[in-house]
């Protein structure tokens, strides 16, 4: 029998946010960081919470333990870190395309990538969800909605770009298109103090 693949190494300066769906915490199982134990999370509203990864391993409240840093302290520095993975001489990098490339043409808004980590970790913590809206909010013109359907993917549209049933549309059409069986959120969101809110 072929030895079991090592864990990756827990270290701070590894951890980084990412965005689920609140449901994640009961069908994730268990920890891949080494411990088989339950993942260490931050609930951000009744549909989403803020998961802790290191090299792409969930963290367990166990392996936080071994880095001496509580869940919110853990969530503060992979905040932190995700920033730091987005900087060059001229500021914060966020890479955009136009939506259409995913919602199809003449859909309004932008598609988010950002180095170091999925675009939708950085709605996973208020300071880093509220850098990335003020950004969005400048190159839109007004406010932004947001729709997250799948862990890769971040699509930023402008607040009056549709009526309520369209972003519904839109927001299912991105599910469908991208094959995401467990969607971040099948709902559009917004900022809402700092934090990820479901439209309506």
């Amino acid at each position: 029998m072929p030895p079991l693949p090592e864990a990756p190494p827990l270290e701070a300066r590894g951890l980084l946010p990412a965005l689920r769906p609140l449901d994640w915490v009961g069908a994730r199982g268990l920890s891949d960081d080494g411990f088989c134990d339950s993942a260490a999370y931050v609930a951000l509203s009744r549909e989403l919470c803020a998961a802790l990864s290191c090299h792409g391993a969930t963290v367990s409240q166990r392996g936080l333990g071994e880095l001496n840093l509580s869940v919110h302290r853990a969530w503060d520095r992979a905040a932190d870190n995700l920033l730091h993975a987005a900087q060059t001489d001229e500021g914060t990098r966020f890479l955009t395309r136009p939506a259409a490339h995913i919602l199809g043409a003449g859909v309004p808004g932008l598609q988010i990538a950002t180095p170091g980590a999925p675009a939708t970790a950085w709605l996973a913590h208020p300071h880093t969800f509220t850098v990335l809206d003020r950004h969005l909010t400048h190159l839109l013109g007004e406010p932004v909605i947001y729709l997250a359907p799948g862990h890769e993917t971040l699509l930023a549209l402008p607040a009056t770009a549709a009526d309520p049933k369209s972003l519904q549309r839109w927001a299912r059409h991105a599910v469908d298109t991208l094959g995401a069986a467990s969607p971040v959120s099948g709902s559009p969101l917004v900022w809402r103090h700092g934090f990820p809110a479901v439209v309506g």
